[in-house]
């Protein structure tokens, strides 16, 4: 009996070794990873960067909101078509947590490659789903500059 008891022991405690938790993904990887799939304009590898659910947000610099998933694909889509378009992006900072982990970005954006850059903050918010680092939120906010008389 007690050799029953002993294998059953060994069986249950190899069950849980090959449970083992799958390794944390890097979440650096994560990040550039999402900002290679914009600058190279590629939709295939954008949408695997973020959500898998329909509630992916992106506010724009100057306010205007796209909310769904589904809406921000739609717009990458038609984005990425526009060969003319430059964004050079600085990671200022990441922080990361257990499930949500968020990059602080500034970008210049040329609408061409000649033009004049508009600089904004960008802070993406991404959380863990389905072991990997997806996009959740995509907050823009522009940095005006000012003079020194003002």
């Amino acid at each position: 009996m007690m050799r029953v008891f002993i294998i059953a022991l060994n069986v249950l405690f190899l069950a849980s070794c090959s449970e083992a938790q799958a390794p944390r993904p890097d979440f650096n990887a994560a990040v550039k990873a999402h900002l290679a799939a914009i600058n190279a304009k590629d939709l295939e590898a954008y949408a695997p960067t973020v959500t898998g659910r329909n509630d992916l947000m992106i506010i724009f610099p100057e306010g205007e909101v796209i909310e769904t998933t589904d809406d921000v694909i739609g717009f990458h889509r038609e984005w990425f078509q526009d060969e003319n378009w430059r964004m050079d992006i600085e990671t200022v900072k990441l922080m990361e947590g257990e499930d949500m982990s968020a990059a602080l970005l500034k970008y210049d954006y040329r609408d061409t490659p000649e033009g004049e850059p508009r600089s904004s903050w960008l802070l993406l918010l991404f959380q863990l789903e389905g072991g990997e680092w997806r996009l959740i939120h995509d907050q823009n906010t522009r940095i005006t500059q000012t003079t020194e008389n003002e």
